[in-house]
């Protein structure tokens, strides 16, 4: 029940992508327990993407769950919650508890450098695609609302602009735009652009009869497996994004490859550093290159690519945040996953810290409604961004020597970060 003593704050959350929908479907969950119970605080919400359409820039890849699942668990509806296992890449493996291992391979001979065994009920390998897909269930998302900038009608309130002329007023604005955030260049403009990190990477989707990945990827393992050259320093990566279950009619696994090299003199005897070929051809040329001497299965899976396959330039950037970066403009603007913590993908935290970056929020918000400390949205913002910010500037920094390391075979040993222990915090 809604009374007078009961206040209402309304959520502006900018950006559809994974986080931002983390968000929505957290604030949905939060609301419907808050109509169940004496609130002193109702929050309420809305969601806005720049993208005409779901998926307008391409459906993704795949991700892993790990030191967040329980958390990821513990802030979806359960509506949500219980179709989660429909995005897991080998439903197969999950079923017969087969949870995979890690390891780093010699991509010269097919044998593991360094490899250990994944714990059982650990961790989630997910089709970005179907998570996406799962968390927009039950939302009113607002498309093509790209923002154009923020402006405050009072001490308490915040605008979201848009291009198209329009524009929505919340009491707090939540940037879930991405690595390349506009609400981070509104907030902090000189220092807004990330960090392009010395590493070029070519990224493909791809489809190879089932009857191959299962005879010679899936033994490697389940759901991925990556490596070096020693000679040159080229990693490779491979996941499922979707593998069948052997019951299944369907007669094509979904995959994806990952390659990249070092940019700096030297590579492959080249005075100046490599460039990324300009056409789709000539970077289907250059990988086949890169994989002529390796063990099979790796250089079969980069031979056998189709000719139309569309081979993608993945710029690799990070941003570490500091606690100076932005004003949050007494807790009306925040930034929050990719926004506010821009990483590589070479430690598979990024999706990981942007759901505890939801889970901390939902919870100070939680705790708000019930008339627990901090109940103001400037002491609840302020608590929330000093915790994130400790938390991931150290951890996007690891990831981008993780980066670092992944192409330069020697140091993946030991406490390089691409193979250490993966941790909310250290």
């Amino acid at each position: 029940m809604i009374t007078s003593e009961t206040s209402q704050k309304h959520i502006l959350i900018v950006g559809a992508g994974l986080t931002g929908l983390i968000l929505a479907q957290a604030l949905r969950y939060l609301s419907q327990t808050q109509n169940a119970a004496n609130s002193q605080v109702r929050y309420s919400y809305s969601i806005y993407e720049r993208d005409p359409y779901a998926f307008a820039r391409g459906a993704g890849w795949s991700l892993t769950i790990h030191w967040a699942l329980t958390d990821l668990h513990n802030i979806l509806p359960p509506d949500i919650l219980a179709s989660f296992s429909e995005c897991l890449v080998n439903p197969g493996a999950a079923e017969q508890g087969n949870p995979g291992k890690f390891q780093f391979l010699d991509l010269r001979t097919g044998k593991p450098k360094e490899s250990w065994p994944i714990p059982a009920n650990a961790a989630s390998r997910v089709s970005r695609e179907k998570l996406l897909a799962l968390l927009m269930r039950n939302l009113d998302i607002q498309w093509s609302k790209k923002l154009a900038d923020i402006t405050h009608p009072s001490d308490s309130s915040v605008t979201a602009h848009f291009t198209d002329g329009s524009s929505a007023t919340g009491d707090l604005l939540v940037g879930c735009d991405g690595a390349r955030s506009m609400v981070r260049r509104l907030l902090c403009p000189a220092i807004a652009m990330p960090h392009r990190l010395p590493v070029r990477l070519i990224g493909l989707r791809v489809l190879y009869p089932v009857e191959k990945v299962r005879q010679h990827c899936e033994p490697i393992d389940v759901h991925f497996f990556q490596g070096g050259d020693p000679q040159t320093n080229v990693y490779f990566w491979f996941s499922f994004i979707h593998l069948p279950r052997l019951t299944d009619l369907d007669t094509h696994a979904t995959c994806q490859i990952m390659m990249s090299w070092p940019y700096q003199p030297g590579f492959l005897g080249h005075e100046t550093p490599t460039e990324m070929p300009e056409s789709n051809a000539d970077r289907l040329a250059w990988i086949r290159k890169l994989a002529a001497d390796w063990a099979e299965p790796f250089r079969q899976l980069v031979y056998d690519l189709p000719p139309e396959t569309e081979l993608r330039e993945i710029v690799l950037e990070d941003w570490p945040p500091r606690l100076d970066a932005w004003e949050h403009r007494k807790g009306t603007v925040t930034l929050v996953g990719d926004a506010a913590h821009g990483m590589t993908m070479f430690r598979g935290e990024a999706a990981n810290h942007g759901v505890i970056d939801v889970s901390v929020l939902i919870r100070l918000l939680t705790a708000s409604t019930k008339g627990e400390s901090p109940t103001e949205l400037e002491d609840i913002i302020q608590e929330y961004e000093s915790e994130m910010i400790q938390r991931t500037q150290p951890a996007v920094l690891k990831s981008r020597q993780a980066c670092i390391d992944a192409n330069h075979y020697a140091r993946v040993k030991g406490s390089s970060p691409l193979i250490s222990k993966r941790a909310m915090k250290d």
